[in-house]
């Protein structure tokens, strides 16, 4: 099951947030106190609602929570949350949400049986509350059916419930917060427990059996936290010493990162990193057959820039199988790919983002002229690719030859296989998508090694210029030798076309630098790129027919996925 789709209307700071749709990554931005905050726990509150969590009232009157065992609470206030300046004018108005969700054909069929009402592919529910704390429920449903629908609440509650988990952490992550998380995962898990006579039977083998779930949290735990603290040696989950029911879910953790230190007396930083990494945990078990709805405010809060590119794969991680919606103020958690994904609250207002440009105004992000459109960066080592890659993309590829002419695709040359990682993180904060193209030596491979260990680039996100029977290799040595051996010959008296150029399984700037220094000439760096510029100015002007045949692999790799990414721009 899946939540497609969320309104609200006169909730807070919100006045009209209609139809947002939303997938398993979605992304809510917006300049601060616009009410980003306001729509997820908008959002928060219908949940709890529509899958039955239980309520209660505060002692002072107009004020109603919903909580459950775990962490959610999510309450409503008339006075506070309806907007004020509609209190005088429409004393008896209500706060509106709508939410719908995609079932599957499994989920159809199981919501017949229960409720004996046969649904298209969609559920969507309408709940109001008023000023009396009254909630109303209303089932939306084309046809007759629809009375029977809201007949069947009670029904209805009970199947979402059993189909989907809520988890919210707020943007101030506290130690107690982190614990409460832990302890609402270890009693899901522990859960499956109850049906063991052993366990019923003995209440003094507690211990016994929760300590290998205890140790593969702990396990897992480690695992995904030490992505974002490598010092992190191991972290203990205990139980506290007051065991109050069969399955009891109390406990502490120890993180042991040079200090084996109780959870509560680390950094925000570390708590909020456990937090997660527990949620990444919990998303892959799938052990209860429910869907996670995670709500997270400002998840990249107290992280340090090289830890949000880990958390947002950890983010994505979990959205491969439950659903993830943020809010953010990091261009790094916006959804490059997807630009609809991307949600915008702004004049109390909230709607589907319809272009980059939007959201990079959304975050303040102020672009040069050349990156103002620009959809997607290719980045490559030197000036001379530069030339080369954009003649041989174009003659490719159509579709790439009008985004480099709208400037939707540019290209940047790094100076440089170590600055990829530098660079791709300045284009990724800019909203820019990136793909890379280097050589595939030492240098680039290192490079490319190094972004992806930071969590800076992606393995989609890069091609190297690879050759079969090469260990090492380079862009030029992509290109055949006969484009380019006259132009070697009239500048510079050398014949490449010798069995030391040929045969040799060296990269093509070893090679050239043989041939030049077995007929006495000086070999340098500025010679190298003087001829590298040369001979990539005259593969251009010959296009296609310079590219080898027999060496083509990394070219077409690069313009497959140039294109998949181009594809997706909305």
């Amino acid at each position: 099951m899946k939540l497609i789709g969320f309104s609200a209307k006169n909730y807070r700071s919100i006045s009209t947030a209609y139809n947002l749709p939303l997938t398993d990554y979605s992304v809510i931005v917006g300049p601060n106190n616009e009410g980003k905050s306001n729509i997820l726990k908008g959002l928060g509150l219908a949940l709890s609602v529509l899958t039955g969590t239980r309520s209660q009232r505060f002692r002072r009157p107009g004020m109603m929570i919903y909580r459950s065992r775990s962490i959610e609470r999510f309450d409503y206030d008339w006075e506070r949350d309806f907007p004020i300046n509609l209190q005088k004018t429409d004393p008896d108005g209500r706060s509106e949400f709508t939410c719908e969700f995609k079932l599957s054909t499994e989920e159809l069929e199981e919501f017949r049986k229960k409720t004996q009402i046969n649904l298209s592919t969609s559920l969507k529910s309408k709940i109001t509350i008023g000023k009396e704390l009254d909630t109303k429920f209303d089932y939306l449903m084309k046809g007759r059916g629809k009375s029977s629908l809201n007949k069947k609440r009670p029904e209805i509650t009970d199947f979402l419930s059993q189909k989907l988990i809520l988890q919210y952490i707020p943007a101030i992550r506290t130690s107690a917060l982190a614990i409460n998380i832990v302890e609402n995962l270890l009693e899901k898990e522990l859960s499956i427990l109850e049906d063991n006579p052993e366990y019923q039977e003995v209440i003094k083998t507690i211990n016994r059996l929760q300590k290998p779930i205890f140790n593969k949290i702990a396990k897992s735990l480690k695992e995904s936290i030490k992505s974002f603290i490598p010092d992190v040696q191991s972290i203990k989950i205990n139980n506290r010493e007051n065991v109050g029911r069969l399955i009891n879910s109390s406990c502490k953790i120890y993180i042991d990162d040079g200090a084996e230190t109780d959870l509560q007396l680390k950094g925000d930083g570390v708590i909020s990193l456990t937090a997660i990494s527990l949620l990444q945990h919990f998303g892959k078990q799938g052990s209860l057959d429910k869907g996670l709805i995670l709500l997270l405010e400002e998840p990249e809060s107290h992280l340090h820039p090289k830890a949000i590119h880990y958390l947002k794969k950890v983010l994505y991680d979990i959205s491969n199988t439950n659903q993830v919606i943020l809010t953010t103020h990091s261009p790094i958690m916006i959804d490059r790919l997807n630009i609809k994904q991307n949600i915008i609250v702004q004049n109390g207002k909230a709607a589907p983002a319809k272009s980059v440009d939007e959201i990079r105004q959304s975050l303040g992000i102020m672009m040069a002229d050349n990156l103002s459109s620009a959809y997607l960066v290719l980045l490559v080592e030197g000036e001379e690719d530069v030339i080369l890659l954009k003649t041989w993309l174009e003659e490719k590829s159509v579709k790439i030859k009008s985004a480099f002419e709208d400037a939707s695709l540019i290209i940047d040359h790094l100076v440089g296989a170590s600055n990829v990682g530098y660079k791709t993180t300045l284009y990724k904060s800019n909203l820019c998508n990136v793909i890379a193209y280097l050589d595939d030596d030492e240098a680039g491979r290192n490079g490319i090694d190094n972004a992806l260990s930071k969590g800076v680039i992606k393995d989609s996100e890069y091609v190297l210029s690879s050759c079969i029977g090469m260990k090492n290799s380079e862009i030029e040595d992509l290109i055949d030798i006969n484009c380019y051996s006259q132009l070697i010959m009239d500048d510079y008296s050398i014949d490449l076309k010798t069995a030391v150029f040929k045969n040799s399984h060296q990269q093509w700037s070893n090679r050239v630098r043989d041939v030049f220094k077995n007929n006495g000439k000086i070999w340098s760096s500025r010679l190298e790129t003087e001829i590298k510029y040369k001979i990539a100015k005259r593969a251009a002007e010959q296009k296609l027919s310079s590219l080898n045949e027999y060496k083509k692999n990394s070219i077409e790799s690069l313009v497959k996925n140039i294109e998949k990414i181009l594809d997706r721009q909305k």
